[in-house]
């Protein structure tokens, strides 16, 4: 009996001390959960802190997930998952505590980087690292915002086939900061710039009603408009390159153009090449615009005509079609197609009510037709008329008036003589109607 009872005591022993022998972390031995005893107690803390997790008692389940992510980190991807979603709330909770916070942060720093070191997925993890380094800590130095952008850099570059909304929007932010403060040259700053775009334009593609993206892509453009490069002659040094081998991108063009024109960079022939391009390969109102403000602007009237019909054919917002009708009667008035001119201006102001810019220029095109209504009994009498445009301007939009006022003194001077009216049985205050093309109703009135 006594025998037997020492054999099992033998037995014993030589288990527990085979077990512990062979106890061994996960993290010295490469495996999921260690060996012998570590394996126990890894498993056991696993079980702890994840049941913890799932209430949301992130106090209580760090000390367990302390000892799971130090000695078996090979354990599961959960850990690191758990662990951002554990030390983010930790950095939420003592955002006036700096010292704790930049701690939290640092750890959620060094989870990212143990995920990748065990599980890799580089693209997706150093993404989600850069925009939470930027997030927490973008006012606490240059230096954070540096690394934000390398993490995200490095995500983007790994795989730009699957780039996250938020990464996208992040890496610009950085970039521009980075570029503000001299860190990147203005080349660098263009091509990240380029390089979303074109990532955004290809998700477009596939999904061009998801507004998450329309708004990203929105708010990418004012921000690169507002902050990033200006300098006219780097932006065409920098473009006229890629146009050589991306005349036919019509997403490039697109982009070239709108970085170009917030810019005020149009007056070159990059400007108005690429705009004739993406009119003839993409067709909108906004490039037929571009192309017709540029022929004007070069006195090349009878095209600015055509793309301005264009972009009124083209166009859905109705103040932007307000804008181009009124371009389309300036430009005709400078061929003399004052008729039309008038015409146009009217449909402007019908699109725009209370706009007085229209009027401006009709009373002007009144003015401008003394010599052409020569043959009337009162060629002066245009000037009536123009007056009474300006007159109806400066009522209907008091934005305008001392422009109006302006153009009232200049012409009132030139009013038919009192001589020449009595002469053709025209008294003051009498109703005029003034012929030629203009054709329409005022009352008499002179200067004398």
């Amino acid at each position: 009996m006594k025998k037997g009872i020492y054999i099992q005591l033998l037995t014993l022993l030589i288990g527990l001390f085979s077990i512990n022998s062979m106890a061994q972390k996960g993290v010295e031995d490469g495996s999921r959960f260690g060996h012998g005893e570590d394996s126990i107690q890894c498993i056991t803390n696993l079980s702890l802190y994840r049941e913890y997790a799932r209430q949301g008692d992130f106090k209580s389940a760090l000390p367990s997930w302390r000892r799971v992510f130090r000695n078996c980190p090979k354990a599961t991807k959960n850990i690191y998952i758990d662990g951002a979603r554990m030390f983010q709330d930790f950095i939420e909770e003592n955002q006036n505590d700096e010292a704790k916070k930049g701690a939290y942060v640092d750890t959620l720093m060094m989870i990212y980087d143990q995920r990748i070191k065990y599980y890799d997925g580089r693209s997706n993890v150093r993404g989600r690292q850069g925009v939470d380094l930027l997030r927490y800590r973008r006012n606490d130095g240059i230096q954070y915002i540096q690394q934000a952008y390398n993490y995200l850099d490095e995500s983007i570059q790994a795989d730009k086939a699957h780039v996250s909304e938020p990464v996208m929007a992040t890496y610009i932010s950085a970039s521009l900061t980075l570029f503000q403060e001299k860190k990147i040259d203005q080349n660098r700053a263009i091509s990240d710039y380029m390089l979303i775009s074109d990532i955004i334009n290809k998700d477009l593609q596939a999904r061009p009603n998801n507004s998450t993206l329309n708004a990203i892509k929105t708010s990418i453009d004012n921000n690169f408009a507002a902050d990033g490069p200006s300098d006219c002659d780097t932006l065409k040094t920098y473009f006229s390159k890629e146009y050589q081998t991306r005349s036919d991108d019509a997403d490039f063009l697109e982009m070239l153009t709108t970085i170009m024109k917030n810019n005020s960079c149009t007056d070159s022939k990059l400007f108005y090449d690429a705009s004739t391009k993406l009119q003839a390969l993409k067709p909108s109102a906004e490039s037929a615009a571009n192309i017709a403000l540029m022929a004007y602007n070069n006195g090349n009237y009878k095209e600015a005509v055509t793309y301005y019909k264009q972009a009124i054919q083209l166009e859905t917002d109705v103040m932007k079609k307000a804008d181009y009708s009124l371009g389309l009667a300036l430009t005709q008035s400078k061929l003399g197609q004052y008729s039309d001119s008038r015409d146009n201006a009217l449909k402007a102001e019908q699109l725009h009510p209370n706009w007085g810019e229209p009027y401006i220029l009709i009373g002007q095109i009144y003015a401008e037709s003394q010599n052409q209504c020569s043959n009337i009994t009162l060629p002066a009498s245009v000037f009536w008329v123009a007056v009474d445009k300006f007159t109806e301007a400066k009522k209907v939009d008091p934005t305008v008036e001392e422009k109006a006022n302006k153009l009232i003194i200049t012409y009132s001077k030139y009013y038919p003589k009192k001589e020449d009216a009595f002469f053709q049985n025209v008294h003051e205050g009498d109703t005029y109607t003034v012929g030629c093309w203009i054709n329409e109703k005022t009352i008499a009135r002179f200067n004398e």
